[in-house]
């Protein structure tokens, strides 16, 4: 056994990476629960990469042009370690107190490394073959890998809990409920997760649920499959029982809550085609609300309920909500959410979507915080269509994705 795992520490993939340590223990902090009144900017560093900032629990983590990941102290931006692979980087995520980066080896995106980035330790490691694109999204104890090709999902160890799609190894052949499928966009929670694909002899798009942990790793089971009707279909989000989706049907676009892959009903109707179709940058949420950035407006809708909630007419992003967090230890009351405005920020209501006060992004600018004022719209910012803001925080500290560079504000009450 001691052989063994030296193999694994020589030849694996930490053997190929560099891990700079902090010098101590990195802090952890508790999600804001305080509704800003003023955005104060602190700093900006440049990082590679689309959508929600990196963030752990006491760290912003930037990306270097190389691919390093650097771990940034949450409110000087100060860097206090890093992280480097000799393969091309492919997606991140956190999860379960760890960070879990994937980068290109032997076979695509196959190095799989997890950090914990508060102890400044290695967690574990994976190896296996998947393709050259990689996207990573996570629960607080899963973690999804997609790509058009193929799926996997990992515990928090980065043992494998699921594999769907193209498996090449030959012990593995009839064992994948379909071949040949092409998966566009996927979701999960713990227990299930839900998947979009276009398979050969399919008139319409297929809606696949299954186990998020089945009995084999080799084997999904499957809960419910079947073609939609749908000419294109994205899952935006999910819940252990339905599945929230945006649906083409002819020249008919909508949200549609899927209680099973042939039974659906409407949620909101779209005027037409969305400037941009859904993707994990265009999307935020918490356990109760999931919001979609469709390119010019925001929709916020109610997982408990299936239904729409609220729509932020000008905005750049999906938002972040105020005062969560992904770890159900540390989740507090979330009644207000930040929507990202060309430049601004808007404070609205979590349930209502009711504007409660416009910010900005200069603390100089005499209007910074309008409290007392209606923000329904006299005079809103003027927003570029397509462009997608990515926000996240770390206690009182908002973490803004403009373009190739991560803003960083200290909010106050």
């Amino acid at each position: 056994m001691a052989a063994t795992a030296g193999g694994i520490v020589l030849n694996g993939t930490a053997a190929r990476s560099q891990f700079t340590p902090a010098d101590e223990e990195q802090p952890v902090y508790g999600p804001a629960v305080s509704t800003p009144a003023t955005l104060e900017h602190l700093w900006a560093h440049d990082s590679e990469g689309s959508g929600a900032p990196l963030t752990t629990k006491g760290n912003l983590v930037t990306v270097d042009p190389d691919g390093t990941l650097i771990g940034r102290d949450a409110g000087s931006g100060e860097q206090q370690w890093s992280y480097s692979h000799a393969g091309r980087f492919c997606a991140a995520t956190f999860y379960a107190d760890t960070l879990v980066a994937a980068f290109d080896g032997a076979s695509g995106c196959s190095d799989v490394t997890a950090l914990n980035p508060t102890t400044q330790q290695y967690s574990s490691t994976r190896q296996s073959a998947f393709p050259d694109v990689m996207t990573l999204t996570s629960t607080w104890r899963h973690a999804l890998a997609l790509s058009p090709e193929r799926l996997e999902i990992w515990r928090d160890d980065l043992v494998r809990t699921i594999e769907y799609g193209a498996v090449e190894a030959p012990q593995e052949a009839g064992m994948q409920p379909r071949s040949g499928c092409t998966l566009g966009s996927a979701a999960l929670t713990d227990e299930r997760f839900a998947v979009a694909e276009r398979c050969p002899g399919d008139d319409s798009v297929r809606l696949t649920v299954s186990e998020t942990v089945p009995e084999d790793n080799r084997e999904p089971e499957e809960i419910a499959s079947d073609v939609t009707g749908a000419d294109e279909l994205w899952v935006l989000g999910m819940t252990d029982e339905d599945t929230l989706a945006l649906t083409r049907r002819g020249a008919d676009w909508a949200v549609e809550w899927f209680t099973s892959p042939e039974h659906y009903s409407p949620v909101l109707m779209l005027p037409g085609e969305p400037t941009i179709t859904p993707a994990p940058e265009t999307l935020a949420g918490d356990d109760t609300q999931l919001r979609w950035f469709d390119g010019t407006s925001t929709h916020a809708f109610d997982l408990t309920s299936g239904t729409y909630a609220w729509t932020a007419p000008v905005a750049t992003g999906p938002g972040v909500t105020g005062g969560w967090s992904p770890d159900p230890e540390d989740r507090t009351a979330r009644d207000w959410v930040l929507v990202p405005a060309g430049g601004r920020f808007v404070v609205v209501d979590h349930a209502s979507g009711a504007p409660i006060r416009w910010l900005d992004a200069t603390p100089d600018d005499d209007d910074a915080a309008v409290p007392d004022a209606d923000p329904g719209a006299d005079h809103p910012p003027v927003v570029e269509a397509a462009s997608v803001t990515g926000l996240s925080q770390i206690g009182d500290i908002l973490y803004e994705r403009r373009d190739s560079e991560i803003h960083a504000y200290k909010m106050r009450g």
